[in-house]
């Protein structure tokens, strides 16, 4: 995991696109959203 995942993952909730959403819910809570992109982001970051 990279930035460019980060990258990635907010053009996806920016264009609402919902192909592999399983794929992007990094906390698994169900939905995709800004609480994900944080996960990841402490995942890069740890």
């Amino acid at each position: 995991m990279n930035v460019t995942d980060v990258t990635t993952l907010v053009n996806m909730i920016a264009h609402g696109e919902t192909a592999n959403l399983e794929l992007a819910d990094i906390n698994a809570d169900g939905k995709v959203n800004v609480s994900d992109v944080t996960a990841l982001i402490n995942i890069i970051l740890n």
